[in-house]
């Protein structure tokens, strides 16, 4: 990446955090009262959010089970950006989602009073399995080049880098040898962790029988492939500003083509199934998709900037890298709208004929708008997000290659 635009990432991350801080202050000291959700809309942007950032780290995690538990060569070099890349969107996914429970203060109970025929503690259980997991692969990916930099007489921040190799003074062919076969363990044992993480939060909408969109046998499928397609594209995009591998970024922008395709076309079984089924509650929350208050994101910034346009990049321009990364940077950026169009439309349709005339009060409607402190702790969540990338990019080293300590070890 260039100084400029690395610079200039930078900016706009610290920007975000100070402009995000008023919200983020709201929040803590005023609890869920400054936010526009309610009781028949529970969830709102910040579950949104969270999707976004799981299918995220599910894309990269699928980069990294390709490296080192397949053993695919080509995806070595990005092995260690994949893990790195998994580790900020799990602290992303946590942000958000802890953010959106009334009573932050409580999330210990999980741990003291745990109720294992519940989704949600499987979810706990399965995220610090996870984040434990890329916590340690993370460190053993890039043990050898942090005992090299802290050797370094021309590295600034020798001290920092000795501490985070724990002491480790020497770094010897055995060494990476046996980091790699830990690697490969990890990654053995996160395979089963992961597809339970993440299935674990397909089926908790899934099984929710009176939201007809989400219930259905298509749910779990769009979740597996809308992951392979966001998080993919992610990966797509790094690998273009930090590796320059143009034959490794065709490759990845072909697979991002064809998860689009696959993605575009079960969304389109989805209305389909939906419509001919004619099931009232789910004919609602489909014209609220296509024709509701924010058909906008569905047409314009969904299909039309984040589905249509990349496909002509990705097909037009299936050879010009810049025209691939560009093509998946509008997937990356616009995903966020197919999020807000899965959580909201199935929450804002009501169940029980005449409700909405028994009960009048702000927190008692199906109308949602995100308000200014959502986005703005939005804004903050994910500038945290942007500025720990940035910042490891820089000071740590993940977007070197598998053998980079080996290169300097003695």
């Amino acid at each position: 990446m260039q100084r400029t635009s690395y610079t200039l990432l930078i900016g706009l991350a610290v920007l975000g955090l100070l402009a995000g801080s008023w919200g983020m202050a709201q929040r803590l000291l005023y609890g869920l009262n400054p936010v526009a959700f309610g009781s028949y809309v529970p969830w709102g942007l910040w579950v949104a959010f969270y999707l976004y950032f799981l299918g995220l780290s599910a894309g990269a995690f699928l980069v990294t089970t390709m490296a080192y538990v397949f053993e695919m060569e080509r995806f070595h070099r990005l092995g260690r950006l994949a893990a790195y890349t998994v580790l900020i969107a799990l602290l992303c996914e946590v942000l958000f989602i802890t953010l959106d429970l009334g009573r932050m203060s409580r999330i210990y109970r999980f741990l003291i009073t745990p109720s294992f025929s519940s989704l949600m503690t499987w979810m706990f259980v399965l995220f610090n399995a996870m984040l434990i997991i890329y916590a340690l692969k993370t460190f053993f990916l890039i043990r050898g080049d942090l005992v090299a930099w802290s050797k370094d007489p021309k590295r600034k921040g020798r001290g920092l880098y000795r501490l985070l190799a724990l002491g480790k003074s020497e770094y010897s062919e055995k060494d990476h040898r046996r980091d790699h076969k830990i690697v490969h363990g990890l990654s053995l044992v996160s395979l089963p962790v992961g597809l339970l993480f993440y299935g674990t939060n397909g089926a908790f909408f899934a099984i929710l029988m009176n939201r007809p969109i989400w219930n259905s046998a298509l749910t779990p499928l769009l979740f597996i492939i809308a992951a392979i397609l966001s998080g993919g594209a992610l990966i797509t995009v790094l690998t273009h500003v930090f590796m320059r591998d143009a034959p490794l970024v065709r490759a990845l922008g072909r697979a991002t083509l064809f998860a689009l395709v696959a993605f575009l076309f079960l969304e389109m079984l989805q209305f389909f199934v939906g419509y001919q089924a004619d099931v009232p509650w789910a004919v609602a929350a489909l014209n609220l998709i296509a024709f509701g208050d924010y058909w906008w994101t569905f047409w314009i910034v969904h299909l039309g900037l984040g589905g249509l346009l990349p496909l002509l990049l990705l097909l037009a321009g299936k050879d010009n890298t810049t025209a691939v990364a560009w093509a998946c940077a509008l997937i990356v950026l616009t995903f966020v709208a197919v999020r807000f169009n899965f959580i909201i439309p199935d929450l804002a349709v009501y169940k029980l004929e005449g409700l909405e005339h028994t009960f009048y009060h702000a927190r008692l409607r199906t109308q949602y708008t995100p308000n200014m402190n959502e986005w703005l702790v939005s804004l903050w969540v994910v500038s945290v997000g942007l500025l720990a990338f940035l910042l490891g990019a820089r000071w740590l080293p993940v977007t070197s290659s598998d053998a980079g300590g080996m290169e300097h070890a003695h």
